[in-house]
């Protein structure tokens, strides 16, 4: 079983899965009901430090990987598994191992455009040269957490390698809920298969919390493939009854059918995570609506 280290993954496999380049910012607008952006995208680049020193969690999607070079187009998968601050991932074909952890998970500052904005949050796509790698990053930087879809590329002599993967980050409430509250905010992700491979899905996180009912049900509506101009075939991804633990994470499911995310800042105010359904992988962020009613016990 081999190790990669540091940036190991990056080099060591991808390329064709990519995200398309970008749209006007008031045709996105006009798909996906998103509103004129509520500020600039140097106003979130101004808080990116600050809310991944302060990280306590760090998730990952499963990354879809793709190489091409003289001999072929390999493709593989990097399944991650996620703990506080830190994601192990693995290639379950070849065994390969590699980590992540928030404390040394560079931040991008590259050139960026706010999009839109619905909810509290302003959709941002971000481009620049990070670690030997060109980085496309397409989410946000909320005030306590940060949700992102990522397409990181590498290109060589004779090769080009992409892989493509979901994150989310934060500062945990490190609470545990109680009665019933809801949160609004925004989804991003991309096909990984059929129709639409590599594009750009905008829809809306809808994340409703009773205990009296059973948990947590989030749901992915309104899905728009922004970079064809029209509704996604898979309109609505749900997951329903999740159990959030003590600290305010919750997860369940495995590579192809999972969420995994937690609540963040004073009284569980947002909530963001990752997930993969219906060939879709994605991440989202919400603010809990209305932001006065408390979610704690």
């Amino acid at each position: 079983m081999r190790r990669h280290s540091g940036c190991g993954l990056a080099l060591a496999a991808m390329a064709v899965l990519s995200l398309a380049a970008c749209s006007e910012g008031g045709d996105i607008r006009e798909l996906t009901g998103l509103s004129a952006p509520a500020e600039t995208a140097a106003a979130q680049q101004a808080r990116q430090q600050g809310i991944a020193a302060r990280a306590d969690s760090l998730v990952l999607s499963t990354t879809h990987a793709e190489v091409v070079h003289p001999d072929g187009t390999p493709a593989s998968r990097w399944l991650a598994t996620c703990s506080g601050t830190r994601c192990e991932l693995q290639d379950p074909a070849t065994g390969d191992m590699d980590a992540r952890d928030v404390a040394n998970f560079p931040v991008l500052r590259g050139d960026a455009e706010a999009i839109g904005s619905a909810h509290g949050i302003t959709l941002v796509s971000e481009t620049g040269q990070i670690a030997g790698l060109d980085r496309t990053a397409f989410g946000a930087w909320m005030e306590h957490g940060s949700f992102g879809l990522f397409d990181d590329r590498f290109v060589g002599e004779g090769i080009e390698a992409t892989h493509l993967y979901a994150l989310a980050l934060g500062d945990l409430t490190d609470r545990p809920l109680g009665g019933s509250a809801t949160w609004l905010g925004i989804m991003v992700g991309t096909p990984i298969a059929g129709d639409g491979e590599g594009d750009r899905l905008v829809g809306t996180a809808a994340l409703n919390y009773d205990l009296a009912a059973g948990g947590l049900d989030a749901a992915f509506s309104g899905i728009k493939n922004i970079d064809r101009g029209r509704a996604h075939s898979v309109a609505t991804v749900i997951f329903a009854d999740l159990e959030v633990g003590p600290d305010g994470t919750f997860a369940r499911g495995q590579a192809g059918g999972r969420i995994q995310g937690g609540f963040y800042g004073p009284g569980h105010a947002e909530a963001a995570g990752i997930f993969e359904q219906s060939h879709i992988v994605g991440a989202f962020g919400a603010t809990r609506t209305p932001p006065d009613v408390p979610a704690t016990p």
